[in-house]
């Protein structure tokens, strides 16, 4: 009941920053948000009001950019300006109702989403009641993101597993994941920021079938200075 239609979240961002000294003219959106291409309309609706995107995410969301990724956004802020990151899972719902999987433009049959944070379900799911054995930390970048998004999942195997309805609890639980890391991110890299600040709005994006807006459940914003350190809390009621 929570979730906004990505123009009602957009709405809602601009009003909340424009209050906060925020100008679309020298401000810069940063996101984290997974490669598949059912995010990528939240981005284009982003665009409309900021500009071109910078992008940090990878596979399921994760900011994989790391803190150097942060730091050379900050570099490219207009003079005088800040920067607003939006970033979170994204999750799924087809026509049916069904949580994890949606319609897809061309396809007969939709698929899993998203399909990389399912795969880390299922392998954590295993490790944790011990059909599998924990993957050795890759030597080579070929599969390194799936890797890393099981990784920083299995500390959520507990919980997942006692889930009455995992693909509902799985976004949830990414989210607390990718939180941490985007948290050590700003702290480390915060400080690249020159003049302004750092609005990082996190939460959970909701895919629906071709021909329906997509929703985003937000579960923090938050302001942090030009130090990395967290200043306000600006969610708004």
């Amino acid at each position: 009941p929570d979730a906004l239609t990505n123009s009602e979240l957009v709405s809602k961002i601009t009003e909340t920053l424009e209050k906060k000294g925020y100008d679309k003219e020298t401000s810069l959106v940063a996101t984290s948000l997974c490669c598949d291409e059912v995010n990528r309309p939240l981005e284009s609706d982003l665009r409309e009001i900021y500009d071109t995107n910078f992008n940090m995410g990878g596979l399921a969301g994760f900011p994989f950019g790391g803190a150097t990724s942060f730091g050379a956004m900050a570099a490219h802020i207009p003079d005088g300006g800040s920067c607003l990151v939006v970033y979170g899972p994204h999750v799924g719902v087809d026509s049916t109702g069904a949580v994890g999987t949606v319609e897809r433009r061309g396809r007969d049959n939709g698929g899993s989403c998203c399909g990389s944070a399912v795969a880390a379900s299922g392998y954590v799911g295993s490790v944790f009641k011990g059909d599998a054995e924990e993957a050795a930390l890759p030597e080579d970048a070929l599969d390194a993101q799936q890797y890393f998004v099981g990784s920083m999942l299995m500390p959520y195997a507990e919980r997942l597993d006692a889930a009455e309805e995992k693909m509902k609890e799985l976004p949830y639980a990414l989210y607390d994941a990718q939180t941490e890391l985007m948290g050590r991110i700003v702290e480390k890299s915060g400080g690249a920021v020159a003049d302004g600040t750092t609005a990082v709005l996190g939460g959970i994006q909701i895919n629906t079938p071709p021909g329906y807006s997509d929703y985003f459940l937000p579960l923090s914003f938050k302001l942090h200075d030009n130090e990395g350190k967290e200043v306000e809390d600006i969610m708004w009621a």
